[in-house]
């Protein structure tokens, strides 16, 4: 799967908020979520914990640059259900590869045509925005660059304020 992505600070939590919803036509979906990021060799590895525990393993790679980047992806979703699996799963992780951060957000999700708009609280580091351009089969790179830039404007958010990095990275820079 592949998708656009682009982080940046976010100055005005609520004005950023009342614009995604305003594009998005419908109120955000409220999640929280706790990141747990593994010790790898390439790319990025991380079990995502949703609070009525249920959980994704995403397995990531993308550059880290400024601006709409592509972002290649693999996922394994697990259900309420398997909360013991989960937690199993997690520890051998941990026991094979170590852990190298924890990131505990909340996420205000809007969706737009194709597009996910994160607002986030992320604790530790403050407040982001993040847009996840999902492409389809026939869409290139550059187009989702586009709808990504084009949404980027919207929302009023400055080139200045992109980050190039996973928010991991940025609780290990502090």
């Amino acid at each position: 799967m592949r998708n656009v992505e682009i982080k940046a600070k976010v100055n005005d939590f609520d004005e950023i908020c009342k614009i995604a919803e305003e594009l998005s036509g419908a109120p955000p979906t409220i999640i929280h979520q706790n990141d747990t990021f593994y010790k790898v060799n390439t790319g990025r590895l991380k079990l995502r914990v949703y609070a009525d525990e249920s959980a994704t393993l995403v397995r990531y790679d993308r550059d880290d640059e400024q601006g709409p980047k592509l972002s290649n992806y693999d996922l394994l979703e697990f259900s309420v259900n398997e909360s013991a699996k989960i937690k199993t799963f997690d520890d051998i992780m941990k026991k094979c590869l170590g852990v190298r951060g924890n990131v505990i957000k909340e996420r205000r999700l809007y969706m737009v045509d194709q597009t996910r708009i994160h607002i986030d609280k992320v604790d530790g580091l403050g407040k982001f925005m993040e847009l996840e351009v999902v492409l389809r089969p026939e869409q290139t790179l550059e187009d989702g660059q586009a709808i990504a830039k084009d949404l980027q404007m919207k929302l009023g958010v400055k080139d200045i304020d992109l980050i190039d990095c996973a928010y991991v990275d940025l609780l290990d820079k502090n």
